[in-house]
């Protein structure tokens, strides 16, 4: 995902959510995610699907929203999480 789609949106979510994933903050994350594979000109059925995929794995591994938020460069690194088609 491109790190300037995240930038924005983690100024964003930092200020307005803390804690565990609210809908608010899964939305968001989603938002980006979308977003970033417009830009990359993804089919919207497979970028719908890659970023579900990519929330519901992102979710798990850092549980607490606050926590992912830090861990950002990590989650758009993490072999795991890219696997998601």
């Amino acid at each position: 995902m491109k790190k300037t789609v995240y930038a924005a949106t983690i100024m964003f979510l930092i200020t307005s959510c803390s804690g565990s994933w609210d809908e608010e903050g899964r939305r968001l994350f989603h938002q980006g995610c979308m977003e970033s594979a417009r830009e990359n000109n993804m089919d919207e059925s497979a970028a719908q699907s890659m970023c579900d995929c990519r929330l519901e794995k992102v979710m798990k591994k850092y549980p607490d929203f606050s926590e992912a938020m830090e861990h950002l460069q990590d989650i758009a690194d993490d072999p795991e999480i890219r696997a998601c088609k």
